[in-house]
């Protein structure tokens, strides 16, 4: 039987988020959220009791379900995946940095090629990924679950100069998560053009909040948003 290794693609930190999205819509008594959820239970049924786990513990039981098959060593009965993959046929007689170096030509060469052709639909292996062709920004979805989930959820009623102080608050005693405010949301003058430019920032933030936790709900990670 082949062996087939298997490695987790992306950092721990944006499971955690995906995770923090889904517990926060378990607690959450918004009516939409609650509609939504019947529906999401069918599609992370194999994550377990995310409602009352922390993170890492829950991690230790389910990183299984993030794994993304990367390096395989085929036999003569095994099927072939041809899309996002590459099949070599490397010999075992010659020496190991001698193969490294002729790997990498083939690599660089069918990496340019791939990149100059249409892009072909990608393919995952593992049983939950990130949405296909997004690279969020991991400080980004942090930000975006603070501010929302810690702070808006919170205060809701909050608008204007209020809201951005409770925000402020916010990181101010929690240097666990964040040591200082983030540039997108710092107020750098006293100007009601820079408070106008904050205010439409947090704004923003609290849609994609939103938008993010729906996603989520549809079992999408982070989706558009």
């Amino acid at each position: 039987m082949t062996k087939i290794h298997k490695t987790i693609v992306l950092r721990k930190e944006f499971y955690r988020l995906w995770f923090e999205f889904y517990k926060m819509s378990l607690h959450s008594l918004d009516p939409k959220i609650h509609r939504r959820l019947d529906s999401s239970l069918k599609i992370y049924y194999q994550w377990g009791d995310v409602k009352n786990s922390h993170f890492d513990d829950w991690w230790k039981k389910y990183e299984d379900l993030f794994e993304e098959e990367s390096v395989r060593v085929l036999n003569k009965d095994d099927s072939i995946e041809f899309d996002n993959h590459i099949v070599l046929q490397i010999p075992v007689n010659q020496s190991v940095s001698d193969l490294l170096k002729n790997v990498r030509i083939v690599l660089n060469r069918e990496h340019k090629l791939k990149n100059t052709r249409k892009k072909n639909k990608s393919i995952s292996t593992s049983k939950f990924s990130l949405t296909e062709g997004s690279e969020p920004k991991l400080s980004v979805l942090k930000d975006v679950l603070y501010v929302y989930r810690d702070v808006y959820l919170k205060h809701p009623k909050l608008k204007g100069k209020n809201f951005r102080e409770k925000v402020y608050e916010f990181y101010g005693t929690n240097f666990k998560k964040r040591t200082s405010i983030p540039p997108t949301i710092y107020l750098g003058s006293n100007t009601k053009q820079e408070s106008q430019r904050v205010n439409r920032n947090l704004r923003r933030w609290i849609d994609w909040g939103k938008k993010i936790q729906l996603n989520v709900l549809n079992g999408e990670f982070p989706g558009k948003y």
